[in-house]
């Protein structure tokens, strides 16, 4: 990800292996102790940022920089490895996936190719997406921020050659303030956006610029520079094991380990402290030169092994040790070549053959899709499994099933989603997506039952809950439906019965009690509705990979162990409380084993954990919620 400067300095070796380490093993599912190994790709953008404007600038201060001559470094540098792994994933596809994957890797390959992947996936995320998640290119948004943030820089400090360092430090500085701002911005507002999108990453690399060409050398005094060193690796260290996926991140989860990576740029640029001394060690280095490698292959190998095999902790650190010889090798035989003989093209040539690779990369994405469903010839079962994979109607999105992040409340209260009949026996369904999908089967099971909905995506009916999406605008519609619910609406209404359901997390089992103790008062029953199975991926994809290779055990890897867990302790948690437990899980998995399909191979989920109609239906049927079969715990 980053090139050498004309005074090669070993540490920054170092600190790229302390920068690929968490961050392999965050993706590989080794998040304890490093649930905030994610990190690592901040730092990497800090070190870029460092070595490129550095670079660029002592070019231009010594007379001899060439815009073509930095294209053509950047090529050497990052095309070979990149456009090795874009073929393997094109291979990979065609011969390994399902058509609706391959092209969704296709778009990988192609958003990679241009440049352009951190907006492909940015404009791909949303609450049910998980194919950004599956796709083997996905972690190539980053390359694409750097690519892009390169072709503004070299030409912005070409044009500012003639202002003093100070002037142009100053105006580095400003625009970090800015990008950093809008990063603060959308991490509450748009987290997608602050995740993916270079202006809102682009404080990260300006903030390398800064360290690279700043007036910040009046910091002689060794001692100084020494703590300066450790200070830097201790913000690097403690953001790697004490954030997670719940951190505000970009942003303000990002100032640690990024302020970390520049002041361990600084204090090794003006001595060899303790902390670049230990940098520099041999093993470390090392890990850092086949780091750009060991980032590029590590992702794609990890997605099509675990399409197919569960990954035990054994088997992963086997897999990471597989990647990391097919990076030494792809470093070796691949990105070193390129950087000299017998390769000596002139800047010209290089730049108009990489375009010409560009262009055949292009081709061969465009095409491996239909390739692919002529190689696999997936029959009308598989298409009708595949067919699925759409938000069903009967969840009443936009009216009954609310997105926090937008409008407001009057869609649920206009669109009689919580209409009371006096005639019926009124119950209401409450809580997040969990709860919208319950919505269809137990109306269709019941049909003299009145079944309201209120439901907002990833917002658990608990009181005081906080949203589960990330962002200022999710948070607040959050807190105002609660609002609504817990002090307005359910007050003021008796009802014969009161539902609450959600993707219920371990540490939700006391609240979800409290809460529902809380709400026996206004209704006859308090019903909590249990956990889903949940899989890692889509279960229509799973289905149709298992019905092709005839091995439906495929399906059973690929069950989340953590629901079970959360069922039994809901269910432990409520015995004897007066508050009724549906399991959810033991309607669904029946002596451990899971019901998939339903009404001749229709998929219960339509993506990893929520129901289709067909299985809203099933599950209505399996737990007799009005019979006397009913389970209370």
């Amino acid at each position: 990800m980053t090139e050498q400067i004309a005074r090669y300095r070993n540490d920054i070796d170092g600190l790229r292996a302390i920068a690929i380490l968490p961050v392999v093993f965050f993706h590989y599912g080794l998040e304890h102790p490093f649930s905030g190994g994610f990190v690592g790709v901040d730092i990497f953008f800090v070190i870029s940022g460092f070595l490129i404007t550095k670079h660029i600038h002592d070019e231009i201060q010594n007379g001899c920089f060439s815009i073509l001559d930095f294209y053509n470094r950047r090529i050497r540098r990052i095309f070979p490895a990149l456009f090795a792994v874009l073929l393997f994933c094109i291979v990979c596809s065609l011969t390994l996936e399902i058509p609706p994957e391959a092209k969704n890797t296709s778009q990988g390959i192609i958003g990679a190719t241009l440049f352009v992947s951190n907006v492909i996936f940015y404009n791909m995320s949303g609450y049910f997406d998980v194919s950004s998640q599956n796709n083997p290119l996905l972690h190539t948004w980053s390359l694409s921020v750097e690519e892009q943030f390169y072709i503004v820089v070299p030409l912005f400090l070409y044009l500012m050659r003639k202002l003093s360092v100070d002037k142009l430090s100053l105006i580095l500085c400003l625009a970090l303030l800015i990008s950093f701002v809008l990063c603060f911005f959308q991490v509450y507002h748009d987290p997608s956006a602050a995740f993916y999108l270079v202006q809102n990453r682009a404080w990260e690399l300006l903030l390398g610029s800064v360290v690279a060409i700043g007036r910040f050398r009046i910091v002689t005094n060794k001692r100084t520079l020494e703590l300066l060193g450790a200070a830097g690796a201790l913000l690097i260290v403690g953001s790697t094991f004490i954030l997670n996926k719940k951190s505000l991140f970009p942003g303000p989860g990002a100032l640690a380990p990024c302020f970390g990576a520049a002041l361990v740029l600084y204090s090794g640029a003006r001595y060899e402290t303790a902390v670049s001394r230990a940098l520099s060690a041999g093993p470390l280095r090392f890990i850092g030169l086949v780091s750009y490698s060991f980032y590029l292959w590590h992702w794609p190998i990890w997605v099509f092994v675990s399409d197919y095999y569960t990954m035990s902790v054994f088997s992963t650190i086997l897999l990471i040790g597989l990647v990391f010889g097919v990076s030494i090798l792809s470093w070796h035989f691949i990105e070193k070549p390129f950087r000299t003989k017998p390769f000596r093209l002139s800047s010209k040539e290089v730049v108009s053959i990489a375009g010409a690779i560009m262009a055949g990369t292009l081709v061969l994405a465009f095409i491996s899709a239909p390739l692919n469903s002529k190689i696999w010839h997936y029959d009308s079962a598989m298409n009708n499994i595949l067919a699925y994979e759409n938000i069903p109607i009967t969840m009443r999105g936009g009216t009954c099933f609310l997105d926090p992040n937008k409008k407001g409340l009057q869609p649920l209260l206009t669109a009689n989603c919580l209409e009371i009949k006096e005639k019926q026996q009124n119950y209401l369904i409450f809580g997040d997506s969990h709860a919208a999908d319950l919505w269809y089967g137990l109306s269709q099971e019941n049909p003299t039952i009145n079944f309201l909905q209120a439901s907002v995506g990833g917002c658990p009916p608990i009181i005081g809950a906080k949203s589960r999406i990330i962002g200022a605008k999710s948070s607040r519609g959050c807190a105002i439906f609660l609002n609504y619910m817990f002090n307005d609406f359910i007050p003021h209404h008796h009802l014969n019965g009161i539902i609450l359901s959600a993707r219920w997390e371990q540490d939700d089992v006391e609240n979800a009690l409290v809460t529902a103790r809380r709400l026996r008062p206004y209704a006859d029953r308090v019903i909590i509705f249990g956990p889903s199975p949940e899989y890692d991926k889509s279960l229509p994809k799973l289905l149709a990979r298992g019905m092709h290779v005839y091995d439906m055990v495929i399906v059973s890897n690929h069950l989340s162990k953590q629901q079970k867990i959360i069922d039994h302790d809901f269910a432990s948690a409520l015995m004897g409380s007066g508050i009724e437990y549906i399991s959810v899980y033991s309607a669904l998995c029946p002596e451990s084993k899971c019901i998939t399909t339903v009404n001749n191979n229709v998929p219960v989920f339509f993506d990893s954990n929520h129901f289709t109609a067909p299985g809203s239906e099933l599950l209505a049927k399996r737990i007799h919620l009005f019979g006397d079969e009913i389970e209370v715990k």
